[in-house]
């Protein structure tokens, strides 16, 4: 097949995977929707997988948010976020209101998915900040951002405007998860390799605890039995907590650059994305066995599930030189394994 023709139309690859489940999961579609790939989220109310891209080095104008069908990942749709290119994304997957972290722009959108239109673009009033990881509270309508620079943004998703800032959550914040019922929400402090828990009820700091490892990034919880886990990129492995005690439970290696993360509770399966392996790990959450290792692209960056356990995952490309001062952005060098979206089927 040509390169012309791959990245035109997704495309069938089987890929092999290890264990006793190896033949039941395996790489069914992979296409090439746009430059820049960055996160993905899957909408269930509406049947839809959203990625963000960022466009070409140095190409201003480029920047979409796609829409892609889940099950063959053809492109239906685009919106274009040119004027605030979107990194991170966060569903409301209730009201159709997509929110994404414009990680250069200071800023969040918040997108009505029935119009495909920017209905706010959120600022929090300061000058600096760095957008990053997006959770929604659906029950009660509220969108946690975080800002690597220092903070947490609260956005009320019936006004789309900022609320307030969580300020004493950590110095840098990355990944986060929200335990809804409890009203607990948990932020990885990056610079101190913390967990942090918040009580958003009385806006007070429960507990904090170490990670259990290196360089940890993002993290997704289990509310039915309290687990976090989380990817750590330093020492490419998840590691296990018990979210009310922060004991570690187990450290599992995955690979390197363990980045994004997901949790599958009807299979009880964690997805973890290995940015420098190139691979896609899914793991049992009952034993902690490995189910597969799944390559998926040259850089798996994030992962969105569905109900059932199939995977959607962000694959980065290989990067080119970085510009000296003044110097014209050069293109990065062709990678057919880049800027992909893989769907991982059952």
């Amino acid at each position: 097949m040509s390169k012309n023709r791959f990245r035109a139309a997704a495309f069938i690859i089987a890929a092999a995977g290890i264990g006793h489940h190896a033949l039941a999961q395996q790489v069914t579609q992979k296409i090439k929707p746009g430059k820049g790939l960055y996160e993905i989220v899957y909408s269930e109310k509406g049947n839809a997988v959203y990625v963000a891209s960022i466009g070409p080095r140095g190409q201003e104008g480029a920047a979409r948010v796609y829409k892609l069908d889940p099950a063959t990942l053809a492109v239906k749709d685009s919106i274009d976020v040119s004027a605030a290119p979107a990194f991170g994304l966060g569903l409301n997957d209730k009201t159709q209101v997509l929110y994404t972290s414009n990680t250069r722009s200071n800023s969040v959108h918040a997108i009505d998915l029935k119009t495909g239109k920017i209905k706010a673009t959120i600022t929090h009033g300061k000058d600096k900040s760095h957008t990053r990881e997006i959770v929604v509270d659906e029950k009660n309508n509220l969108v946690y951002v975080s800002d690597v620079g220092g903070g947490i943004w609260v956005i009320d998703g019936k006004t789309n405007r900022f609320s307030r800032q969580i300020e004493n959550a950590g110095l840098s914040i990355t990944g986060l998860a929200l335990n809804s019922k409890k009203g607990i929400l948990y932020a990885i402090d990056m610079k101190s390799d913390k967990i942090v828990s918040y009580d958003l009820k009385k806006n007070t700091v429960i507990d904090s605890f170490p990670a259990g490892s290196k360089g940890a990034i993002n993290l997704v919880l289990d509310e039915k039995t309290n687990r976090l886990f989380v990817a750590n990129q330093g020492n490419g492995d998840v590691t296990v907590l018990d979210a009310q005690s922060g004991k570690l439970l187990q450290t599992i290696a995955t690979g390197k650059g363990a980045l994004g993360i997901n949790f599958n509770p009807a299979r009880n399966w964690i997805y973890v994305a290995n940015r420098g392996e190139g691979t896609v790990t899914i793991i049992d959450a009952a034993t902690y066995k490995i189910v597969s290792a799944l390559e998926t692209g040259t850089h798996p960056n994030t992962i969105a599930v569905d109900k059932k356990g199939n995977a959607f995952v962000t694959n980065k490309a290989k990067s080119g030189p970085r510009p000296a001062p003044g110097e014209t952005p050069k293109p990065a060098p062709e990678d057919p394994d880049g800027d992909v979206v893989t769907l991982i089927s059952l």
